[in-house]
């Protein structure tokens, strides 16, 4: 079922599966989606707020220009989605436990989430903000990190040797973040 330019709020007629369906400009609003599927859905210029997405099943499901802010994402698998046009952006979002592997998520947008123990495998991060986030033990692994912009994000840790870091940005303050293999302490 095809559904367009439409809101979907708790008081609403639920949808009775999310499952192989196709979104385009909705809003979700409010939503308890934890533990279901989206699996095979397409979601076009979408905008998920306030809604709870934890343990979400995302195969095959296509994430065009999707938007979540304050949302709950913990325990999510990015990476089983469709990778054709993915492109995603959160601001204030818990996407605690996350994973994201090889997916293009250029210019990306991370403001003020909630990053702890998120892994990124294989990304193409090129340009992407990850503005006031906390990264504590959020994994960074053979990744094309170029101009990132790390500078305002905490609790941050990646080994250089095994992600690409042109023009990168970081705060004086994270730079320990990038020396951590080598075991050094340092001091303000």
């Amino acid at each position: 079922m095809e559904y367009y330019n439409q809101v979907f709020e708790p008081a609403d007629e639920a949808v009775e599966r999310w499952t192989d369906q196709e979104f385009e400009q909705c809003v979700f609003k409010k939503l308890d989606f934890s533990r279901g599927s989206f699996a095979g859905s397409s979601f076009v210029n979408c905008r998920f707020e306030h809604c709870t997405l934890t343990g979400v099943e995302l195969k095959n499901a296509k994430l065009y220009d999707v938007r979540f802010a304050n949302c709950k994402l913990a325990h999510v698998d990015f990476g089983s989605c469709n990778p054709f046009g993915f492109h995603v952006d959160f601001k204030d979002c818990q996407l605690d436990y996350t994973v994201f592997l090889n997916r293009k998520l250029k210019k990306a947008q991370f403001i003020e989430c909630s990053l702890k123990e998120a892994y990124f495998l294989k990304c193409d991060l090129t340009g992407t903000a990850f503005k006031h986030c906390n990264l504590e033990l959020t994994k960074f692994e053979d990744n094309n990190l170029s101009q990132v912009d790390f500078s305002s994000s905490y609790n941050l840790e990646i080994n250089p040797d095994t992600n690409k870091l042109k023009k990168a940005r970081f705060s004086l303050q994270s730079l320990p973040g990038l020396l951590i293999k080598h075991d050094l302490i340092i001091s303000h």
